[in-house]
Formats: C-alpha cells, sequence, structure tokens
C-alpha cells in the first residue's frame, strides 16, 4: 500500500511540475514578445529632413546649462552652416581639424556657423575646444527619434546647410566643405 501512495504522489507531483514548466514557457514567451512589439502610443521615427525642408528653430543647451533657442528663419538673410559632430565618432575626429578655421559668423554677418550634437554640452564644448573650433556649440542632448529635427544628428560628420527663411539647401558628409562652400555662394552669401 505504501508504494502506491509513492507512485501516486509522485505521478502528481510530476503533473504539477509539469504544468510549472508550462507555465514558466508561457511567461517567457509573453516577455520576449513585449520586447520585440512597440510599446503602445510610442512615436515612431519621423522621416529624415530632406533638401527643401523647413526648419523654423532650434533648441538645445549651452555649456552654462542654459536653454538656448537658435531661429534657422530669420530676417537677416546670413545663411546658416550646421557641423553635427559625435565626440565619440572616430571620423569626426579625423575631419574636426578642417572645422577649425569657421568663425560663428563671417566678417559681413552674411553666414552664421553652429555646431550641434546630441552629446551633453560639457563633452560637447570640450570637444569643440580640443579642435580649437571658433563657431557655436550647441548640445541637443534631449532628441529622440521621434523629434524632426533627430535626423539633423543621426548622422556625423554631417554638414547642412539653410537660407535665410530656414529651407535646407544642402547636406552632405563632413568633409565635403568646397561644396558647403558653394551651396553657401549659390545662396548669394560669402564665406
Amino acid at each position: 500500500m505504501l508504494t502506491g501512495i509513492v507512485e501516486t504522489n509522485t505521478v502528481r507531483f510530476s503533473k504539477v511540475l509539469l504544468v510549472l514548466l508550462l507555465m514558466a514557457i508561457g511567461v517567457q514567451g509573453a516577455l520576449l514578445l513585449s520586447r520585440t512589439r512597440p510599446e503602445a502610443g510610442a512615436a515612431s521615427p519621423v522621416p529624415p529632413l530632406g533638401v527643401g525642408d523647413t526648419v523654423y528653430a532650434l533648441a538645445g543647451e549651452t555649456a552654462a546649462g542654459s536653454t538656448r533657442v537658435i531661429p534657422m528663419a530669420n530676417g537677416t538673410g546670413a545663411a546658416t552652416v550646421l557641423y553635427a559632430f559625435h565626440p565619440e565618432c572616430p571620423y569626426c575626429d579625423s575631419i574636426a581639424p578642417a572645422w577649425s578655421p569657421y568663425p560663428s559668423t563671417d566678417d559681413a554677418g552674411s553666414v552664421r556657423r553652429l555646431a550641434v550634437t546630441m552629446d551633453l554640452p560639457e563633452a560637447a564644448v570640450d570637444y569643440a575646444e580640443r579642435f580649437g573650433w571658433k563657431m557655436d556649440v550647441l548640445s541637443m542632448s534631449r532628441l529622440t527619434p521621434a523629434d524632426r529635427d533627430y535626423s539633423l544628428l543621426a548622422k556625423t560628420p554631417w554638414i547642412f546647410v539653410f537660407d535665410s527663411g530656414g529651407v535646407l539647401r544642402f547636406q552632405g558628409h563632413g568633409t565635403e566643405l568646397e561644396l558647403v562652400e558653394a551651396a553657401v555662394r549659390r545662396l548669394g552669401t560669402s564665406s
């Protein structure tokens, strides 16, 4: 009789163990699926900005920690050249010295230049100082892929030229400085 009780308890234990294992597999499967599906209500990435798109203003932080809004559409007729960089990008390190001769604005005020990054302000300014950049630096570290301006910083080193209305007129790799200057000249300004 004792043998029958032991066998019955062993069978019950085996069934309970099997049910628990199946439940654990189900829970793990549900966790895996929840990680691979987008979150409900999560914003999807917006399409990248292209030539002809307008950016009215950029917002970010300065090294002092203050928020700065830079109007891209301006009444001054000045073109804006954005230099997108990332301090940990090896390509940026090789190109950064070539960006150092450019001041924040030219003598006539017809071109303004700005270095932009998604890095924190202190790291961004340290990087600019390391290469002797004379242009202002704006940290846009709070951008997400759902923000329209995110595509300005998604590729580095990258350069953008905007006209005085904030319309993107040129974008290219950070080494294409001759093409950047040609785009600026086409806008009727000198650099």
